[in-house]
């Protein structure tokens, strides 16, 4: 194992976590309560103003939680809802830091509410690292099923997704793709902050969610690389980048999942090429998906049969890798999937009964540890549901 690569991990997530924490430091400097008497709702208010900072020093939640809502509430009833928005940031980072998850909850409700009110066009850099901002907070005083912090992730992203106008999907331009994608599953650019979030959190399951859905393959490799080394067993470090490339291709994301796999290989530490064929990787499922994107990249059709014939016995070692098979043979090919017969209730039930019930030495490796990673209940919907949602963006 390269000692060399690991270092490299280490310093990319180290320096990660350290910009970050910079960047929301210089941010919120902007965003302290003495920094709020410059907007303009308290010109011809300073008394509201000094009574809002005084209960804040104090500590008084409850009234502080009442005096949010209403300096926000005059702030929309004058048109200043960049002023509502600031006010309201500036509480959910009070309420958060005094592990106040209600106040905080409620104040990013009104947040979206004044978003959906404002009739932006865009998602700037301030109001982007807002998002970024109250996601990360919500995360600190959250309870233990999380569930106002996902009720404000899902909220927003519905809510970006109406900043794109979704139009005729030409698949072979790319800007028709980046479109109709956003305005399906919301802007790249808060998922990409989603998914630092979580992976600062070491929550890859949610992290590797929100990568999925924006346009940064270079630190999802490396996410991923930190996953196996945690929680995989050696020999599985193919099938974590497997599961990435196939699910990149299903969102008919050639170009991220083609970066995925560069990265990958080139840094993860135990990924060495074959010492008799220079070109080629130890991992037969690895020389499969490279041979994947190229036949996918060049459009050729028989090529891409060939290396499915040629590499069946890889291919087989995790069921799911079928599944992504048959839509890459639709987004791709324009291979019309064939409709499968169930057979009914009897041939299902002799089926079961036929069956010995043991798994087979290939399903066994790829369902082992990986399970921490992508066997859960979230995996579920992040798999089938991606196969799923494809369908809107035609």
């Amino acid at each position: 194992m390269s000692s060399e690569k690991i270092q490299n991990l280490t310093n990319y997530f180290k320096n990660i976590v350290q910009n970050d924490d910079e960047t929301r430091t210089n941010f919120l400097k902007d965003y302290t309560i003495d920094q709020l008497e410059k907007l303009d709702i308290f010109k011809s208010s300073k008394k509201l103003y000094e009574r809002l900072k005084m209960v804040v020093n104090n500590e008084n939640l409850y009234e502080a939680d009442q005096l949010y809502k209403t300096i926000h509430f005059r702030c929309m009833n004058n048109n200043l809802s960049d002023d509502g928005l600031s006010i309201l940031f500036n509480g959910i980072i009070f309420f958060a830091d005094k592990k106040s998850l209600q106040c905080a909850y409620d104040l990013a409700k009104a947040f979206l509410e004044t978003l959906k009110k404002s009739s932006r066009a865009e998602l700037d850099s301030k109001l982007r690292y807002q998002i970024k901002c109250i996601h990360e907070y919500l995360g600190k005083c959250r309870s233990s099923n999380d569930e106002e912090r996902t009720e404000f992730s899902v909220a927003v992203l519905k809510w970006s997704s109406s900043l794109f106008v979704k139009n005729k999907l030409d698949v072979n331009n790319e800007l028709s793709v980046h479109l109709n994608y956003q305005s399906v599953f919301g802007h790249y650019d808060i998922h990409n902050d989603f998914a630092f979030n979580y992976w600062k959190e070491r929550n890859y399951v949610q992290a590797r969610y929100h990568f999925l859905h924006s346009l940064d393959a270079k630190s999802f490799a490396f996410m991923i690389i930190q996953c196996h080394l945690n929680f995989g067993y050696p020999s599985e470090y193919d099938l974590f980048l497997a599961q990435g490339v196939f699910q990149f291709l299903t969102l008919r994301n050639l170009k991220s999942a083609e970066e995925l796999f560069h990265v990958y290989t080139e840094n993860h530490p135990q990924i060495n090429k074959c010492k008799k064929f220079e070109n080629f990787y130890e991992s037969p499922l690895l020389n499969f998906m490279y041979f994947l994107i190229v036949t996918i990249k060049e459009k050729k059709y028989k090529e891409y049969k060939e290396i499915l014939k040629a590499y069946k016995p890889f291919v087989e070692i995790d069921s799911s890798f079928q599944m992504y098979l048959e839509k890459i043979d639709e987004f791709f090919f324009d291979v019309k999937p064939v409709k499968k017969e169930s057979g009914g209730i009897f041939s299902n039930l002799m089926r079961m009964l036929t069956s010995n019930g043991m798994p087979s030495e290939s399903s066994t490796r790829a369902k082992s540890s990986r399970q921490q990673y992508v066997d859960s209940d979230e995996e579920d919907s992040h798999s089938l549901g991606y196969l799923e949602d494809n369908e809107l963006l035609d």
